[in-house]
């Protein structure tokens, strides 16, 4: 969401991620270039402690992993893209692909809650307005926390292509809501996708360091 104080405006940006054999645990390349605010900063420690109760408690986490905003020059700040953010680094652990004609926006908490975030409203309209631009399928839509729904004020043409079908608004209240809506297969399916990678990441590790001992 941008703010030039007399109009404000989502703005849709494309965040990667990418997943490999390492001990740098995920790096936040905004932070490294000094891109990245504090509130930005914390939500990727938050997604750091996700990430390690949830698939480290039997095994260790041999991996590095690399998050950022594609094409982005002016910096960024706010939580609001955690679950995009976790998303991202959970396909590129698992290689298993998540939609591009959805987008995510959410905070999250350590044990996978999701939490609300500002400007929704402007959020879903920026994402809409950048779909019609290229043609409506059907298939777009926005995934938002379940607390926002009752602050949004959509205008009416919004309104009127989601009630079509021509655009969908998805409400999540975990991030297990999250991985079926942009994966199409059940959580913990994906959950034990990303587990084995892990799992095999770390067997490599311990091949790697036997064998130039």
């Amino acid at each position: 969401m941008l703010d030039t104080i007399d109009y404000i405006f989502g703005q849709p940006s494309r965040i990667t991620a990418r997943a490999y054999l390492g001990n740098s645990g995920v790096v936040n390349i905004e932070r490294e270039v000094k891109m990245s605010g504090k509130i930005h900063d914390k939500a990727v420690m938050i997604l750091t402690g996700y990430l390690g109760e949830k698939y480290a408690k039997d095994i260790p986490l041999s991996i590095s992993a690399s998050l950022t905003f594609e094409q982005n020059y002016g910096g960024v700040e706010g939580d609001s893209a955690t679950c995009a953010e976790l998303i991202a680094l959970l396909s590129a652990i698992s290689s298993v692909p998540v939609r591009q004609d959805i987008a995510v926006t959410g905070s999250l908490d350590q044990h996978g809650r999701i939490q609300p975030v500002g400007g929704t409203t402007y959020k879903i309209e920026g994402f809409y307005h950048a779909c019609k631009l290229k043609g409506l399928t059907g298939t777009q839509g926005v995934v938002i926390p379940c607390q926002n729904i009752t602050n949004l004020m959509l205008k009416p043409e919004v309104v009127s292509a989601a009630e079509e079908g021509k655009f969908h608004i998805y409400a999540a209240e975990t991030f297990d809501d999250v991985i079926e809506i942009m994966t199409g297969m059940p959580a913990e399916e994906f959950h034990g996708k990303v587990k084995e990678s892990l799992k095999n990441m770390a067997e490599n590790a311990k091949k790697f360091v036997a064998g130039e001992k």
